[in-house]
């Protein structure tokens, strides 16, 4: 049920430059729009029952762009935000897409409506922002529909990248990376349709997919492990999940059947999440990741120390390991503070039973620097980059370890 207001003549129901977190239908009576002009406010128009004013702020919370001011008793329909948002959530991701472009449009309009005095330069900044704020929503539609044409197509592959043992220079697993292989525009970059995946929603399917052709790689890099260059427990596998997967009560559910069905040891499957996710959902995280835990699949915080730094969660999540930032590792070697960050974090998990990760390592002094303070596990160009599952079994098989 939409709650109704009552306003009497000349009261303000929205009023320029605040923010707000409603819209209003008006049901009876007229009011009037107002913008500033030249210290004046003046009048641009006139609306009566059945019109909705103040609808941008359903969408963000900017400053209002104009006053609305009732020009007679009136009754209106308050839509908040929150009813707002939770009756656009079971829509299609692509709905809510759309509507930025709209926004961004219709801004463009009120911004040039409201000024008269505006300089040329001005008015050409006003643009050039309003073509990119919309050229960036189109492109995302643009890759959203292309991406879910992608997993149907199976365009979407993995790449494993070899995380190292670094003190016995032993191969202990991988991470799985995805990989977008267009048939006409070729590799895109993670950095472009990741986010996108995140924003849409379409994320959860590109983890469950992730996880699924991690199962099924994982006894075929176990077959192809030359005994001589793996440790003694079984090769692992890490896969990534976002904010949206936790939010998903199946994803264990879906983790175990995937996992059942796969014949997969769950010790050979690592979860890799980020310390945001931990801080935006910790309930869902928290229940899940223990059900996780107690399966036998080990827990990883990626690019720790870069969100949001609070050592609390390391107590209260079931995490195993922690995994260094590559920023922290390309810097310690130039700045001391980001070695001795290093090598806080390393003795932290040490001290709390936890392993380490360190990512990123390029040259051989980064790889000798994490070894020495007690890093078990190394992963970066310096040992190999992200390569398909047919390479990576032959990693497995004829791998020479450097001399470190």
């Amino acid at each position: 049920m939409i709650p109704k207001k009552q306003f009497k003549k000349g009261d303000i129901i929205i009023r320029e430059g605040e923010s707000g977190d409603s819209a209003y239908v008006i049901e009876s009576g007229n009011v009037e729009i107002l913008v500033l002009r030249h210290g004046q406010h003046m009048q641009v128009g006139v609306r009566g029952p059945g019109s909705l004013v103040g609808e941008l702020a359903l969408i963000d919370d900017k400053p209002r762009t104009a006053t609305v001011r009732t020009l007679e008793d009136c009754e209106v329909l308050e839509i908040t935000r929150d009813d707002f948002s939770r009756r656009v959530e079971g829509a299609d991701a692509v709905v809510k897409m759309v509507m930025r472009v709209i926004t961004s449009r219709y801004r463009d309009l009120m911004g040039r409506s409201s000024f008269v005095s505006i300089t040329p330069q001005e008015d050409s900044e006003k643009a050039e922002n309003a073509n990119e704020s919309h050229d960036i929503a189109v492109s995302t539609l643009k890759i959203h529909n292309e991406l879910k044409i992608a997993l149907d197509e199976k365009q979407l592959t993995l790449f494993y990248q070899p995380i190292i043992d670094v003190q016995n220079m032993k191969i202990a697993g991988f991470e799985a990376l995805m990989r977008w292989k267009h048939p006409e525009k070729g590799m895109i970059s993670p950095g472009v349709f990741i986010p996108v995946a995140e924003e849409s929603g379409l994320i959860v399917e590109l983890s469950r997919f992730a996880l699924e052709v991690a199962c099924s790689a994982v006894p075929r890099l176990q077959k192809a492990a030359n005994p001589g260059l793996v440790g003694d427990k079984p090769v692992f596998v890490g896969v990534n999940f976002s904010v949206k997967d936790f939010a998903d009560e199946g994803l264990f559910s879906f983790i175990e059947k995937t996992m059942t069905a796969g014949k997969v040891n769950p010790a050979q499957i690592h979860l890799e999440i980020t310390e945001s996710l931990l801080m935006e959902a910790p309930e869902a995280a928290k229940a899940a990741l223990e059900k996780c835990r107690a399966f036998g699949i080990d827990v990883s915080i990626d690019d720790f120390g870069t969100g949001y730094s609070s050592l609390s969660y390391l107590h209260y999540f079931p995490i195993d390991t922690l995994k260094v930032d590559q920023s922290f590792i390309r810097a310690m070697t130039k700045h001391n503070a980001s070695l001795v960050l290093v090598k806080s974090i390393i003795a932290l998990a040490r001290n709390l039973g936890m392993k380490v990760i360190a990512e990123g390592v390029e040259t051989e002094e980064e790889a000798r620097i994490v070894r020495d303070l007690g890093c078990e596990w190394i992963q970066g160009f310096w040992f190999a980059r992200p390569m398909p599952l047919e390479d990576a079994e032959k990693f497995m098989q004829n791998w020479q370890a450097p001399a470190l």
